[in-house]
């Protein structure tokens, strides 16, 4: 009598292989799509916390204004504002401050999006200086404001920014849009 060897055969082989590859297969896909949902998530929440920043230093900024000095708006975007509003000095009096809000490219490479940076000075032209150039948030995408008919007239500008942010296999657009209205126009 011949004693059968106990062992697995040749198609039981391919049935576990093909098995693994299935749950395998199965497991990569679920452990890719929560990689790139978490991606999505962590790149929406630095975007958020950089426009939270931006609107609280622009509304700050507008809400004490005037009036717009200057813009320089290029095909809508805009590249340069200047604000001109009042502050009250360390001495009790109010002084004349020119807040420049400036947009330009982060770097020499397109994908790095521009930078929002703002300087303070007591001059329009930029001169004297009150504190250093600010970086506000970089990634911005665009850049636009609304303010229907003359800038320099205009009583509010709605501002409307885009941020944008590629990492990894995430490509995230996070768009702040408010109005802000000039408190001190005519004074």
């Amino acid at each position: 009598m011949n004693k059968r060897r106990t062992g697995f055969t040749l198609i039981e082989m391919i049935i576990v292989l093909a098995l693994t590859v299935i749950i395998l297969g199965i497991m990569g896909s679920i452990f890719t799509t929560g990689n790139k949902i978490f991606s999505d998530s962590d790149v929406k929440s630095t975007l958020q916390i950089g426009a939270q920043t931006v609107q609280e230093k622009i509304s700050n900024i507008a809400m004490q204004a005037n009036e717009v000095e200057s813009a320089d708006i290029v095909n809508g975007e805009v590249n340069n504002l200047i604000i001109k509003s009042y502050v009250e000095e360390d001495d009790g009096s109010v002084g004349e401050r020119y807040w420049t809000i400036t947009i330009k490219n982060s770097s020499n490479y397109k994908k790095d999006g521009k930078t929002l940076s703002i300087i303070e000075s007591k001059d329009s032209d930029g001169s004297n200086i009150e504190n250093d150039q600010e970086e506000i948030v970089k990634n911005i995408k665009s850049f636009t404001i609304n303010y229907g008919g003359d800038i320099s007239k205009a009583n509010s500008i709605e501002f409307n920014i885009v941020l944008s942010k590629n990492q990894g296999a995430s490509a995230v657009d996070y768009p702040i849009n408010f109005v802000t209205e000039f408190r001190n126009r005519g004074l």
